[in-house]
C-alpha cells in the first residue's frame, strides 16, 4: 500500500519541502506530491512523483509510456485541465524524472500495482478514467486485470498485448547510449517517433518556427528544464519490463467482459509498436472507439493532440452520462 509523504506541495507554496521536484508554471490550479509505493515488492520503497492538473471532479489518469516523465503529458494537462471538468493525474514511472529506481526487476504487473498504489494514496478507488499510452498501455491492461471496478473508462494508445517489436525502434535506444550530444540523440529520436512529412510540416500551433521538427524540438528542451537526466539503470530496468509484458487472449477477453467504456487508438507508421497490435487489441476487446490517426507516427498524443483530446472528452462524457442514466 501508498503511504502519505510528510508534504504535498500546493500552486505557489513550495517551502520546507524535503524533496526535490521541478518548478512549475502553469496557469491552472496543480499540485505536486510524492507517494511512497512498492514497500515490501522492492529492494526499497519507491517515491513515486506525480502531479495533479486542474480541480474538476472527473477524475483522470494519464499513464506514460516507456522511459518518458510525465510532462510528455502537456498537451494533454495544458488543454483539459483549464476547463474546470476534470482533475488529471500524471507521474513519472520507476526510474524516470523525479521518482526514484535505477536497477531493479519488475515486470509491468509490478508496475501496475505501483499505479494501483498511486490511486489508493490519492484516493482515487473509483471512477477513474485512464489512459495509457505505449508502455503505459501495457501497465494499464494488467492494472484491469487487477483492480477492475476502479475504472469508468480506458484507453488505450499506440500499444501491445505483448509480442515482438519493430526493429527500429530498439536499434535506435540502444545505440543512443553510445551517442553523446544530447541533442543528436533527441533528434534521432524525434526521427523515429514522427513521420518524415509531419516533421516537415509548418504548425498551426506555434508561428516562431517554420516546422514541427522545430517545435518538438524547443518543447523537449523547454521540458528537459523540468526533469532530470534518466540513469542507464532504470532505462534498462524499463525497457525490460516492457519487452516482457504478456496478456493472454483470455486476459483481453476478462477486461472485454468488464464492459467499460473503451478506446483504442493507433497510427499508420509506427517503429515503437507494430500497428497490427491495435487491430489485435480492436478485435479481442471490441471497444466503443476505435481510431486510426494518419501521417502522425508513435507519438499521437503530441502529433494529433487536439483530435486525441477531442475523443477521450467524447469518451469520458458518454461514460460519465452512461453511469449517471444507470
Amino acid at each position: 500500500m501508498a503511504t502519505d509523504t510528510v508534504f504535498e506541495s500546493m500552486t505557489g507554496d513550495v517551502d520546507n519541502i524535503p524533496r526535490k521536484m521541478p518548478e512549475l508554471h502553469w496557469q491552472h490550479p496543480y499540485k505536486q506530491g510524492f507517494a511512497t509505493v512498492a514497500q515490501g515488492r522492492s529492494q526499497e520503497p519507491v517515491n513515486l512523483y506525480y502531479e495533479m492538473h486542474g480541480n474538476g471532479p472527473r477524475k483522470v489518469l494519464f499513464i506514460m509510456g516507456l522511459n518518458t516523465p510525465c510532462q510528455a503529458w502537456d498537451y494533454q494537462t495544458s488543454e483539459l485541465a483549464p476547463t474546470g471538468e476534470s482533475t488529471i493525474v500524471t507521474f513519472d514511472a520507476r526510474g524516470v524524472g523525479w521518482t526514484d529506481g535505477s536497477w531493479d526487476s519488475y515486470n509491468t504487473t509490478e508496475w501496475a500495482k505501483d499505479v494501483l498504489e498511486l490511486l489508493d494514496h490519492l484516493g482515487w478507488a473509483s471512477e477513474v478514467h485512464a489512459v495509457g499510452y505505449s508502455a503505459g498501455g501495457q501497465v494499464l491492461q494488467q492494472m484491469l486485470l487487477l483492480s477492475p471496478q476502479r475504472f469508468k473508462s480506458i484507453a488505450l494508445v499506440s500499444t501491445t498485448a505483448g509480442g515482438t517489436r519493430p526493429f527500429t525502434g530498439a536499434y535506435t535506444l540502444i545505440s543512443n547510449l553510445f551517442v553523446s550530444d544530447p541533442h543528436e540523440q533527441l533528434r534521432r529520436l524525434m526521427k523515429i517517433n514522427y513521420t518524415k512529412s509531419w516533421l516537415d510540416q509548418r504548425p498551426d500551433d506555434d508561428s516562431s518556427v517554420d516546422t514541427n521538427f522545430e517545435k518538438v524540438f524547443k518543447k523537449q528542451l523547454e521540458r528537459n528544464t523540468r526533469n532530470r537526466p534518466q540513469q542507464v539503470g532504470g532505462m534498462v530496468s524499463q525497457a525490460i519490463a516492457s519487452m516482457r509484458h504478456w496478456v493472454t487472449a483470455s486476459d483481453l477477453a476478462k477486461i472485454r467482459s468488464y464492459g467499460i467504456p473503451t478506446l483504442v487508438a493507433t497510427n499508420t507508421w509506427d517503429n515503437f509498436v507494430h500497428t497490427s497490435h491495435s487491430f489485435y487489441l480492436r478485435d479481442h476487446l471490441q471497444p466503443d472507439v476505435f481510431m486510426v490517426f494518419e501521417d502522425t507516427g508513435h507519438v499521437i498524443p503530441t502529433a494529433k493532440y487536439k483530435e486525441f483530446n477531442s475523443a477521450l472528452v467524447q469518451l469520458w462524457t458518454k461514460a460519465d452520462s452512461s453511469s449517471n442514466d444507470q
